[in-house]
């Protein structure tokens, strides 16, 4: 006699998160002390440079930008401001959105990867249904999400070698305000 494992839903209408979804929000927090630190660090360098051009020119004000002579420092400094750009792109980046999104839709289908590029505000979304329908009523939960846009089906392929035979598939979908 096999034993059936019994699951008891002590709160049904309990929001659920699932473990990709944590590990892009852990993810997202990382990138944004990672910006942080890069930028408190660029500010303390820039600072740290004003002071010694100053020291070397005898003056206590800062040189002006239109003094700056081309060359290597330049190069580095263009690196850092375009860093710091992106960084600050990502940041302002509305990820709540997406995940919001991610997260409210009930399904019966597992999400195997989330790819976002912020700087396109697009989603590219990994996933695997035991039955036609599950992909099909995932697909119109997404599209009915006011929050995301343009939810398109990629790709689908059925997985004859794996137990079940599940359907294996991709979506692709806009979020948030198009830059």
């Amino acid at each position: 006699m096999k034993l059936q494992t019994l699951h008891i839903e002590f709160a049904a209408n309990a929001p659920r998160t699932s473990t990709g979804l944590r590990g892009v929000v852990t993810l997202c927090a990382l990138l944004c002390a990672a910006a942080a630190f890069v930028l408190g660090q660029s500010a303390l360098e820039a600072t740290r440079l004003a002071r010694t051009l100053s020291d070397a020119r005898g003056d206590a004000a800062p040189p002006p930008a239109a003094a700056s002579r081309p060359g290597r420092a330049d190069a580095d400094e263009l690196a850092r401001v375009q860093l710091v750009r992106q960084t600050s792109h990502s940041l302002t980046t509305p990820w709540a959105d997406l995940l919001g999104a991610l997260e409210s839709v009930p399904t019966r289908v597992a999400l195997l990867s989330i790819d976002p590029s912020a700087s396109k505000r697009t989603v590219l979304l990994s996933a695997e249904a035991a039955r036609p329908q599950d992909m099909i009523d995932f697909l119109n939960a997404l599209q009915n999400d006011r929050r995301l846009a343009h939810v398109t089906l990629v790709s689908h392929q059925v997985q004859e070698k794996a137990v079940g035979t599940p359907m294996r598939f991709q979506v692709q979908a806009d979020w948030g305000p198009q830059p």
